[in-house]
């Protein structure tokens, strides 16, 4: 059974849409992934399985931009590998948004938990946006259109996030 070692995350926010792409590492012993690769129709069965996993994860969390609730839906689940023994799946999900100009607010309401592997999330707003304030587990930095949260093994996670924004007239 491969067992999550890492994760990464790229957000990327749009004046329509959010777009983001999650890796999960494995520590895969039995080398499964990397023999499941070679296996086209397997292969791809395991993927909608994943694909299907994850969006009920998601469906269990709210997200909230400006107030209004948003549905992410997860496009695609594609399994490889690194080394044998190292495996990884990439999640793309999708969300629509509405950006207003000035402040906005992203919000995801989850289930409290521990964080069971280091993992980091790189948000990327379009050029004309800043980030105000981050309220997020683990440590953080933003600069501009830029934010890096990292979030330790270990952490306790309250099952609340949430990043302020700001977009300037005339970005789009």
């Amino acid at each position: 059974m491969a067992i999550p070692i890492y994760g990464i995350g790229t957000i990327n926010v749009t004046k329509n849409y959010i777009s983001y792409v999650i890796t999960f590492d494995y520590f895969d012993e039995n080398k499964e992934y990397y023999n499941l690769v070679r296996k086209e129709t397997q292969k791809k069965n395991e993927e909608e399985k994943l694909k299907t996993e994850m969006q009920k994860q998601i469906n269990g969390e709210k997200t909230i931009i400006n107030g209004n609730y948003v549905f992410p839906v997860v496009k695609y689940a594609k399994i490889g590998f690194k080394i044998p023994k190292i495996s990884y799946v990439n999640f793309y999900i999708e969300m629509p948004i509405n950006l207003i100009i000035g402040k906005n607010t992203y919000e995801n309401i989850y289930e409290e938990t521990t964080a069971k592997y280091d993992y980091i999330v790189t948000w990327i707003l379009p050029k004309c946006g800043k980030f105000v304030k981050i309220d997020s587990p683990g440590n953080y930095e933003f600069e501009n259109n830029y934010a890096f949260l990292l979030v330790s093994k270990g952490t306790k996670i309250s099952g609340y996030e949430s990043l302020v924004f700001e977009i300037k007239e005339k970005c789009f």
